[in-house]
Order: structure tokens, then sequence, then C-alpha cells
């Protein structure tokens, strides 16, 4: 049924052609099926959709948990974690859909603005539809034609191959996402924590059914087999290269069907939270991908090793960077110079954050403030000596 081996039926030839034009069909007929103009109705669309997401991961998981016990007779730690799915592919579906549920649950229970549910709805329009789309033109990664009992599974793939696309989409048509280039960054920041997350899996574990990380199965088909973790340097530009490609084309639809025109965004008059965001932001995008090409370096040996927990070091790292991102953006919208005063706790906390993101940055940053409240001592300063001799001028004028 599943058998993707076009060698050994014409079926499965077809296969590969009508899976993705149907998972595509179907993406298409939903988004303009379900309407959900209204608050209720909307509420309705997400907490139907996470709750397909909580059951098919539910179902999976009890449905390796059965098939490990019965197949081996110890139960291993390897065993549970590949329970959850735990390999190159089923890891970062399985984050994608979690990420889609909570986004969709907790949107529908709160209509506060929430940087959380922001910086997850862009992973989930920069790394989750390009993800989909890597596997619509591969549908191996979808489909598992082992056995027969995979084939629930293989269903399930499927569903949440189309969500991988529908989710994001819905989110973007309701208004409550809107793609902007600016807001790239925080898709690359997810997908580093992502990729932390499985590589840190992927090492501690020595599953054999998890050996895909040693290996890139794409350069493979290319005819090129690349240890790891050196496949990285190849494996993981070139996706986020798809990945911006994806979400500009998106980016580029949305501005004309809602012919909202390019704003410039406002600038404040103090430029340090502007140097310093993007700094941060690129920090995001750059340190955990490279502390884990290093880690990944260090443990080449695939077998398993505690070694990988140092995975979670640029998990960690980014999550901190964010938030140091999105407190900077908050105080230069508020523009008020009051933050740089000795003892300002926005200030301190800003420190804190950023410290713990990146030690070397989080000195700069501290320094930095330290520096800015200088200046502005100085220039009030400079302007209330200004006004004295203006003061004195008028006086000397009036005599």
């Amino acid at each position: 049924m599943f058998n993707l081996d076009y060698s050994r039926t014409p079926i499965s030839t077809l296969l590969k052609i009508l899976l993705p034009l149907a998972i595509v069909a179907v993406t298409v007929g939903l988004y303009f099926a379900i309407f959900g103009r209204s608050d209720k109705a909307k509420k309705i669309t997400k907490i139907v959709l996470a709750s397909v997401i909580a059951f098919f991961l539910m179902f999976r998981f009890v449905f390796w948990t059965i098939r490990l016990l019965n197949l081996n007779s110890e139960y291993s730690f390897s065993s549970f974690l590949l329970s959850l799915g735990i390999n190159a592919n089923y890891a970062i579906t399985t984050l994608l859909m979690i990420i889609a549920m909570i986004c969709l649950y907790v949107s529908a229970f709160s209509k506060k603005d929430n940087a959380f549910l922001d910086f997850c709805k862009h992973t989930l329009l920069g790394i989750g539809l390009p993800f989909g789309v890597i596997q619509l033109f591969r549908a191996e990664l979808i489909i598992n034609s082992v056995d027969s009992a995979y084939h629930i599974l293989n269903i399930i793939s499927i569903i949440f191959t189309l969500l991988t696309f529908y989710v994001p989409i819905y989110f973007i048509k309701i208004g409550e996402l809107k793609p902007n280039l600016s807001k790239f960054w925080l898709a690359i920041a997810g997908y580093t924590m992502m990729a932390s997350l499985c590589m840190t899996l992927s090492i501690v574990t020595r599953s054999g059914n998890i050996a895909e990380m040693t290996y890139s199965s794409s350069l493979a088909l290319l005819g090129a087999k690349i240890n790891f973790p050196w496949f990285l340097l190849i494996t993981i530009p070139a996706f986020l290269i798809i990945c911006f490609i994806c979400y500009y084309i998106v980016t580029f639809i949305y501005k004309k069907v809602t012919h909202d025109p390019v704003t410039l965004e406002y600038r404040h008059k103090n430029e340090f939270f502007d140097l310093y965001s993007f700094a941060t932001k690129s920090l995001c995008c750059m340190q955990g991908l490279l502390i884990l090409i290093i880690v990944g370096t260090i443990t080449r040996n695939p077998i398993g090793t505690l070694w990988g927990l140092f995975c979670l070091l640029p998990l960690i790292m980014t999550i901190f960077c964010v938030w140091t991102a999105y407190e900077m953006q908050k105080q230069a919208e508020l523009d008020d110079e009051r933050v740089f005063d000795k003892g300002n706790k926005e200030a301190k906390k800003i420190i804190i954050i950023s410290l713990i993101g990146n030690v070397i940055f989080g000195l700069v940053v501290a320094k930095q403030i330290k520096n800015e409240r200088e200046a502005i001592i100085e220039r009030k300063q400079r302007e209330e000596k200004h006004r004295q001799k203006k003061l004195q001028e008028n006086n000397e004028i009036q005599e």
C-alpha cells in the first residue's frame, strides 16, 4: 500500500505524485472552507485543530509504546524516547505539532498580545511550512514502508504534514500572524532550539532508529555521504535558505493580497536598542547552530554519551537571547531615557538576561548602558550650560 519503491509497483509512483497534490489540495480546501470570522468560530476551530493534534500525538506515543513492549523484552530508555518519535524527521514534526497545539489552545482562550505566541507562530511559518514543502518533494519523509504496522502512523504523518501548511496559514488568514521579513530571525531561533533538543536526544541515546542523525539522507541520494556533523555545514544553511525563500514568498503574497504598504520602522531618539537588539538577534541566529556543530564534532561517535547534554547549552542561550531582544524592543517603543538611570530595574533586567544568553555580549551591554548614562548626563549638562548662558545674555540685554 505505502511501498515507495516505484521499481516494484506503478502504484507507488502514482502515490508519490498524488500524495503531495492531495495534501496541497486539502490545505487549500480547508483555507476556503473554514471561514471562522466570528470570535466564537475562531475559538472552536482552534480548539478542534489543537485537539486533533493532541489526540494523534498521544495515539502515536501509545502505539509505539505497545509495539516496543511486544518487540523488546527489555524496555530501555532509548526505546522510551523512540516511542515519542525521536528520529530526525519525526522529532522535528513532533516539536512543530506541539508548538502548533500550544499556539492554538493558548490563543483560543487568550486575546492578549503575547511575545511567546508571536515567537511560536513565526517559527511555525518560517520553519514548519518549508519543512512541509520539503516533505512534499520527498514523500519517504512522510511515509515509512518498513511493515504493515506502520500504516496507521503513515496516515498520522500525512495529517501532520498537512497541518504544518495549514496552521500558520490559518493564523495569517484570521489576522493573528503578519508575515514580515524583519521577523524571520525568530524562525531561525526556533529552529536552533528544536535542533538542540533533537541533537541532545540523538547523542545521549544510542537507538539504531535515530542513526539518521549520523548522516544526511538527502546528500546520500545525490551520491555524497558526509559523516556527522560535517553535513550540518551544508544541510543547515541549505534548509534555512529554503525557509527564507518560502517566508519571502508568503510575505510578498500577503502584502499584495492585503495591500499592506511597506512602512518604515519608527526611529526613536536613542539608537542603543536598535544596535544591540540587532546584535542580539544575530547571536540567536549564529551562536546556537555554531555550538551544535562544535558539540557534534566532539561527539562524532554515534554511541550514546552524556556529552549530548551540552547541546542544551545553545537551547538555553537562544532562549535568553530572544528574551533580551524582546525586552530591548519594549524599551525602544517606550523611548524613555530613564532606563539608563543608575540602578534602573529594567536596565538591570536586560543586563542579567543578556549575560545568561551570552556572557561576553552581556558584559558589553552592561558597559554600553553605563556609557549611555554618562553620555546622557554630559548632554544634559551641556544643555543646562547653554540655557544658563542664554539666560545670562538676556539679563545683560535687559540691563
